[in-house]
């Protein structure tokens, strides 16, 4: 989409095509359409992400929770997105072997009993054993804070990366 359109667009349909920009999150398109018009495609990017650093780390939080599980065959397979299906398939996260699905199934369960959020990653030009790397040292990290920060950092790349896909000069 072109900036100029996206300026054009009424605010049912601008919501429509960025509520999952942030994971399952439309309030972050209704605030960000708002703020129209845009200059150019790299305004319409920090005023989504000014948005997303806005709200309170209880919101950012929930909206981490948002995220689905990395390769969860299920998941893949059903319930995503289309944006987080489309960046786990080209992860490749949907050919998994069986003992991969029950790692990354195994690793999320831990992440999440031990930091209370799903495991964050911009998967977006990453493969499985590059991701299963950031998994596994990320289990590592003992500090619920810093992890927390990294996660809000991934949140953000993630949604950079979509705007990038749908947006174009």
């Amino acid at each position: 989409m072109k900036v100029n359109n996206i300026n054009e667009m009424s605010s049912d349909i601008f919501i429509n095509n960025f509520k999952n920009v942030f994971e399952n999150t439309p309030s972050i398109a209704v605030s960000t359409e708002k703020l129209r018009p845009f200059n150019n495609k790299k305004h319409l990017i920090e005023s989504f992400l000014n948005e997303f650093d806005k709200l309170t780390k209880r919101s950012k939080k929930n909206i981490i929770k948002n995220h689905p599980d990395l390769g969860n065959k299920f998941k893949i397979n059903n319930d995503l997105t289309e944006m987080s299906k489309n960046e786990q398939k080209n992860a490749g996260l949907d050919n998994c072997t069986e003992e991969e699905f029950l790692l990354f199934n195994k690793m999320n369960n831990k992440f999440k009993s031990k930091f209370d959020i799903p495991f964050i990653f911009a998967v977006s030009g990453k493969n499985k054993s590059t991701i299963i790397d950031e998994f596994k040292r990320r289990l590592q990290n003992d500090n619920i804070k810093k992890e927390l920060e990294e996660s809000v950092k991934q949140v953000k790349k993630i949604a950079n990366f979509r705007l990038y896909e749908i947006v174009y000069d």
